[in-house]
């Protein structure tokens, strides 16, 4: 690959900058450059477990193996007191790392060969089974599997979920089952979900158990596989005395969901119904020091945390500047005395992940220059060993002390990325011309220099431009360090958010709930156009700046980011080259699988008096309007993304759309691409994309040769309906 473009910042956006606290500043530490392989091998932790003693804490960080070509899970050991850490395993998949209550051990699901089962790991490392169900489910987008959410890689699943009771004598645990009767005849809905199947899949049952003391397990329930709850969230148990407590998920037509809290008496066996709520926001339950249930309600740059008691009592502990309940901040952790709840949080300015001690009469906030995303805590909640990070900032182990809020620093997670120069990155909030916030952050490229315009690309999806480490539920593809290392401004840049305002907050609840009001002419003013006018007016402003060239902007995003990119082409013509990743949301012929989620943003199907909202506003039916070249990079290749591609090669604008297989010829990458020779392969075509539409050369790099050798062609055919200077459209 070819070498990182020298470049530099303007005067206007130093002055700018100069008011920001930065993330990062060039030239405050030596190192190397960004390189792919760096990206590919972010380690990424999702799990931290304290002994009994605090003294000891153990962790999974899965990282990219290039030489075997997928991910691996390693479990460490760290001393809490000397920092000291050691490997104990590695597994295909390592989740739900958790200290079993009253011994020296930990649990957690592994995938060692046999599927994800439940295994007891002891100090030195050995892994004994706890719960081996040998009738493994195959799960993900692969031939005769059962496709649990988008973004699971295939494998199989013996035990799908657990937690321990507080005595750690009791264990609840759940199992993915096939239904046996998989030939027959079907019949109205049932044949409606096959609509737009591309694979054999299988549908499951998951079942609910109890293990006692006596090492007996009684079968508590059985839910069908519709219940997002059960199949993604099903651990979130709460004991109270003889009953288990949990929520299901329970169908009654609308796209949010009915939801209710249910208690499982294991003396009796019986169960009962505690109350339900519709359109759940979060799958955490967060119960607080008074016994109810702790949420963030509110709108405007402060939050009020209340907690809601059985009877409907209401207690506020305040305003604040964050959420919480968010599944990337760390997760809660209420005292043994029931007193003091911590929990984690998502600051609303800086996007940054921090903790929150809750007690009766007050709360503590604790945050520091970095987030903190993973935690594991003592039973008295006096300190937490979590993972800290930053944008620019790789993982490490910190200690922090839940009374003064202090941080301490224990041990870093990957050497390789703390030898990287970190790269110039400061947060920026911009006000777009209807008035809403977006917030995110400006990458710039290294060594940039003054009196210099540089190309900029835009990255986004939803709001994961936030403060964590290269982290791949944002940057999917889009090797955004690279990029700025080879001499582009990057602009990470996230949905502006609902907290702003009723008529945005509305708007987002009415796409979650499946109706309106608002209608759908509102609906897509405020969930796409008003992000595309921040997109444009973040760009401008920078250009203004003097920092990037309005000639050679680019955007880029997947999943709900390409939803972003999808509408920004056919809605502006300020952008040259785009990259759209997994997406097709919006398109016509999506309204097959999605139906109850379009119809708040179209009114209806697309055969019916809705078409007009579909003319206005669905990407392919507004083709001939695109003035940039387009790339799709996809894992499924499904009906929608070949719609837009379709659409656009009959509206002449360059286009190009690729299909990266799965690791067999029976399974489909997943959606956030985890076979690392994938990730290498688009990483390397989207930097030829942006360099060949933006920059005008061809990237000797290129993965593709005889792809790429086609757009000159395509250069040569591109309509000239965006011919005006970008300032005068």
């Amino acid at each position: 690959m070819r070498n990182a473009l020298r470049s530099g910042l303007p005067a206007a956006a130093l002055l700018a900058a100069a008011a920001l606290s930065p993330v990062a500043l060039a030239g405050e530490s030596k190192g190397r450059p960004w390189t792919l392989d760096d990206i590919l091998t972010v380690p990424e932790v999702n799990e931290i477990a304290l002994s009994e003693n605090g003294q000891l804490a153990m962790y999974s960080a899965e990282i990219a193996d290039l030489r075997a070509g997928k991910p691996r899970s390693h479990i460490r050991l760290i001393d809490v007191a000397t920092g000291e850490q050691r490997d104990l395993l590695v597994a295909d998949t390592a989740k739900s790392l958790r200290r079993i209550p009253g011994t020296r051990d930990w649990s957690a699901l592994l995938d060692l060969g046999a599927g994800l089962q439940l295994y007891r790991i002891d100090f030195d490392g050995s892994a004994k089974p706890l719960i081996l169900n040998p009738a493994a489910v195959p799960v993900g987008k692969a031939d005769m599997s059962f496709p649990l959410g988008g973004g699971i890689r295939p494998s199989s699943i013996g035990v799908l979920d657990y937690n321990w009771s507080p005595d750690g004598k009791w264990l609840w645990y759940s199992q993915l089952r096939a239904k046996s009767e998989q030939r027959r005849v079907r019949f109205d809905e049932d044949v409606s979900a096959l609509r737009s199947r591309r694979r054999s899949t299988i549908d499951v049952e998951i079942d609910y158990f109890l293990r006692g003391p006596d090492g007996k397990s009684v079968k508590m329930l059985t839910r069908p596989s519709n219940d997002r709850l059960a199949t993604r969230g099903g651990g979130q148990i709460l004991w109270r005395g003889d009953e288990v407590q949990f929520r299901i998920e329970t169908l009654d037509g609308s796209a949010g969901g009915r939801f209710e809290m249910r208690a499982w008496n294991r003396i009796s066996g019986k169960i009962r119904t505690l109350g339900s709520e519709q359109n759940l926001e979060t799958v955490v339950l967060l119960r607080g020091p008074r016994g109810g249930e702790l949420a963030t309600t509110g709108l405007g740059d402060k939050l009020e945390l209340v907690e809601t008691g059985p009877d409907g009592d209401r207690h506020s502990y305040g305003r604040f500047a964050f959420t919480v309940g968010d599944p990337r901040s760390a997760g809660p952790k209420l005292s043994r005395d029931g007193k003091r709840l911590v929990l984690g949080t998502r600051d609303l300015v800086t996007a940054r992940y921090g903790l929150a001690l809750v007690e009766r009469n007050g709360v503590k906030v604790i945050a520091g220059d970095r987030s903190l995303t993973r935690c594991a805590y003592d039973d008295a909640l006096h300190f937490a060993v979590c993972i800290e990070e930053g944008i620019a900032t790789p993982p490490r182990l910190v200690k922090v002390d839940l009374q003064t809020g202090r941080i301490g620093s224990l041990a870093p997670i990957s050497p390789r990325h703390n030898e990287i120069a970190p790269l110039h990155i400061i947060p920026r909030a911009w006000t777009n011309r209807d008035g809403y916030k977006a917030s995110g952050f400006v990458m710039f490229p290294r060594d940039h220099r003054p009196k210099r315009r540089y190309p900029v690309i835009v990255v986004t999806h939803g709001t994961d431009a936030d403060d964590r480490f290269a982290d791949p539920a944002f940057q999917w593809n889009y090797p955004v360090q690279v990029l700025a290392e080879r001499g582009y401004v990057v602009l990470l840049i996230n949905d502006p958010s609902p907290y702003q305002s009723e008529a945005l907050m509305a708007a987002f609840k009415a796409w979650i709930r499946g109706n309106g009001p608002p209608g759908p002419e509102a609906l897509q003013r405020l969930l796409w156009i008003n992000g595309v006018h921040s997109f444009e007016d973040a760009v401008r402003e920078m250009a203004a700046e003097g920092l990037v060239d309005l000639e050679r902007v680019g955007i880029a995003g997947y999943s709900r980011g390409s939803q972003m990119v999808n509408v920004a082409i056919t809605q502006s013509t300020l952008f040259r080259a785009a990259s759209s990743g997994d997406g097709g949301y919006l398109e016509p012929a999506g309204y097959a699988t999605a139906g109850s989620s379009y119809d708040p943003v179209y009114g209806g199907a697309p055969l019916s008096d809705a078409i007009d909202a579909y003319r206005r506003f669905a990407p392919s039916l507004n083709a001939n309007k695109v003035c940039a070249a387009v790339l799709q990079q996809v894992a499924s290749a499904s009906p929608p993304q070949i719609e837009l591609f379709e659409a656009l090669r009959a509206a002449k604008a360059p286009t190009q759309i690729s299909y990266y297989p799965g690791a067999t010829a029976a399974s489909d990458e997943a959606h956030v691409f985890y076979l690392p020779s994938n990730r290498m392969l688009s990483m390397r075509e989207n930097i030829a994309w942006f360099d060949y539409w933006l920059l005008g050369g061809r990237d000797v790099d290129a993965p593709f040769p005889k792809q790429a050798a086609g757009w000159d062609l395509m250069a040569r055919s591109r309509p000239d309906r965006c011919s005006a200077a970008p300032g005068e459209r």
